[in-house]
């Protein structure tokens, strides 16, 4: 465990640096998980006539997926009925922290991966290794990487739903258009910085950048980082590899596609991945990489859109970030019991693929109808590549180190080795 001070410092510092989104914090709205209806246990109330309440805490693009689940779960556990509130991504870290450690808010909330540590290092989060014993849940099942971000000093705070990886978006029109072959996509950075360069003209570049928000930012370089053979930290998270020579290889080929190739769209500097996606449904930009909750808007916006997806370049190995998402019971609860039967009933293989609107974190899902569509398949296939995000508390501010040096590089200020060092001194001075 962390030393009080020290936790009490990050905790603190969190509350201003967002992991996934920018640093308004919304910190309105929300019910007390108490309830007017008091048991002795859970674990006997669905042979009593006592209906109990639970807040369910969700994402705010949950709300046209959750309803049909929770009907599902009450409709078979009719003494339970669920109340859901959902909140936007902005400030939605800053939120759950402080109702956290306030001891009030919902009676399982729905968590990024890399949220698991920082949160249980509040004390309020539920250990939930009896509850997986006393069910007999096959943890094989889940993606070992997924499974390791609810994995904190040995007990499991949370029950991984959803997984994720990035692959490469491209349009086969402008790659036609520009003399390539519109079945081929790059499969190499070299070959991504090619057909980056070819496809830049006529008022349309080659791919779409991302210069902005400090979680677009930072989960595109770490990608890079990691593909590029670097990692962030080693292997027991105390120091930074951020300086090492295949992390700066790598973010100096992210920098040289705006600074020195001029490959991506002159606004990258106001571009986060959702202004990469809207350049690249209309037309723009040839290429962006993403994760496939891309596919249905573009499609939506653009359905003449001739485009197709590809496995994330590789320059020597494939590996990048396993975006992940779970459902946490937090150690407030006044139905521990209750609360963990809607979590484990969100997060079976048929119940999470509907929750997810990108993957299962179940083996078991992956084979399942929706997943089977060819736009997809090359980021069902990715998964296996991907690894966690170190579980640590000071990953937020990792990330804003990241972003806030990047950036600087990316304007011309510094070197991206200068960037990197900087980076690399801030990190190892936040892990001493």
């Amino acid at each position: 465990m962390f030393k009080m001070k020290k936790l009490i410092f990050i905790l603190i510092t969190m509350l201003f640096v967002s992991i996934s989104v920018g640093c308004s914090a919304d910190n309105t709205g929300g019910n007390d998980s108490s309830s007017d209806n008091n048991s002795e246990s859970d674990s006997n109330s669905s042979s009593t006539d006592e209906v109990i309440e639970l807040t369910l805490w969700n994402p705010s693009w949950k709300e046209s997926i959750a309803p049909g689940l929770i009907t599902e779960f009450e409709a078979q556990n009719p003494n339970i009925k669920v109340n859901m509130e959902f909140f936007p991504i902005d400030g939605m870290n800053n939120k759950y922290l402080l109702a956290l450690m306030n001891d009030s808010g919902p009676d399982v909330m729905s968590i990024a991966g890399d949220w698991t540590a920082p949160f249980a290092q509040t004390g309020g989060l539920q250990p939930l290794n009896e509850f997986i014993e006393k069910d007999n849940l096959d943890l094989d099942d889940f993606y070992p990487g997924a499974l390791q971000t609810a994995n904190v000093d040995g007990s499991y705070y949370a029950l991984p739903y959803r997984s994720e990886t990035h692959a490469l978006y491209y349009n086969k029109t402008l790659f036609e258009k520009n003399g390539l072959d519109p079945s081929k996509a790059p499969a190499t950075f070299d070959e991504l910085l090619e057909y980056s360069k070819k496809t830049t003209s006529d008022g349309t570049f080659g791919f779409g950048l991302v210069g902005h928000q400090v979680g677009n930012v930072s989960y595109q370089i770490m990608n890079f980082i990691l593909s590029f053979g670097g990692e962030i930290l080693n292997e027991d998270y105390t120091k930074s590899m951020l300086n090492e020579p295949e992390a700066i290889e790598a973010v100096k080929y992210y920098v040289d596609m705006h600074t020195e190739h001029g490959v991506a769209p002159e606004s990258v500097m106001e571009n986060d991945n959702t202004a990469s996606r809207n350049l690249f449904q209309t037309g723009n930009v040839a290429m962006f990489l993403s994760g496939n909750y891309d596919i249905a808007p573009i499609q939506e916006a653009n359905p003449d859109l001739d485009f197709g997806t590809a496995l994330y370049p590789e320059k020597g190995e494939r590996k990048l970030l396993l975006g992940v998402w779970s459902l946490a019971v937090t150690a407030f609860s006044e139905h521990p019991e209750a609360a963990w039967k809607l979590a484990n009933f969100l997060a079976e293989p048929d119940n999470s693929v509907e929750y997810s609107t990108t993957f299962s974190a179940r083996k078991s899902s992956a084979d399942h109808e929706k997943y089977q569509d060819p736009l997809v398949k090359p980021f069902v296939e990715m998964i296996e590549y991907g690894v966690p995000m170190p579980a640590i508390p000071e990953m937020a501010e990792i990330r804003q180190i990241i972003h806030d040096n990047v950036q600087l590089a990316m304007m011309g200020q510094i070197s991206a080795e200068e960037a990197m060092q900087t980076a690399s001194d801030e990190v190892d001075a936040i892990l001493e």
